[in-house]
């Protein structure tokens, strides 16, 4: 039997396309992933917006729908304190995985030999993806790519060493726990093994054009705690 993993999906629904982006998520994740290998735990601060399973096929989840909305770093801290796997993932709402993406991730970490993996999730052409799948995924070639924050995925033993996420970071939130995680010795990669779809513009991005004045305080405020 597989060790549990806890899937942590932070939620900010402030819009119908959040609240619809979120539930593709889910349906995702419920369609792709081996439902005994894994735990869903969705923190939702003050939604604007419900979570519907009109087809009632989601998988049971901890729901957290927390008020007032604490910081975004705050509600992954929240979520992992309720995590009971081995291997916690960390997933936006705006991110959709594929066949087979938490074993093809869970390898690594199983292995003893990292403690932190990233999927792939910047455009690549098919030929790229094509001569990777005939490839080991221990080959160099496929643990050479660049991280990011869509989906994390570590163990629990190197995210209690970090101390967990940055209390009172949002937009900076990822690029603090990367320094924790080099603090820390963590061994990671960022592997072209397994991909996602990465929509980014769902989320922070969306701020930035609705209201820059509030994202440029955010970006200002994460920044000085980060780096002051």
């Amino acid at each position: 039997m597989k060790e549990l993993t806890s899937i942590i999906l932070t939620c900010k629904i402030r819009s119908l396309v959040q609240s619809q982006m979120t539930m593709t998520v889910i349906d995702m994740i419920n369609k792709f992933t081996n439902r005994d290998e894994y735990e869903l735990i969705v923190v939702d601060p003050e939604p604007a917006f419900p979570i519907r399973d009109d087809y009632k096929t989601f998988p049971k989840y901890t729901h957290l729908m927390l008020s007032p909305d604490p910081d975004y770093a705050s509600c992954m801290n929240l979520g992992a304190k309720e995590a009971k796997g081995k291997y916690l993932v960390f997933i936006q709402n705006d991110v959709f995985v594929q066949e087979r993406w938490l074993p093809g991730l869970r390898q690594y970490l199983e292995s003893g030999k990292f403690d932190v993996v990233f999927p792939n999730q910047f455009p690549k052409d098919r030929a790229y993806v094509l001569e990777r799948q005939n490839l080991s995924p221990f080959d160099p070639l496929c643990m050479k790519e660049v991280r990011d924050a869509g989906l994390i995925m570590m163990t629990r033993e190197i995210f209690d060493k970090t101390g967990g996420w940055g209390e009172g970071m949002s937009l900076l939130a990822e690029q603090d726990m990367y320094q924790k995680l080099d603090k820390v010795g963590c061994r990671q990669l960022a592997t072209s093994k397994v991909y996602i779809a990465h929509i980014m513009a769902g989320t922070n991005f969306m701020q930035l054009h609705t209201d820059k004045v509030g994202y440029d305080k955010r970006m200002d405020k994460d920044a000085k705690r980060m780096n002051g």
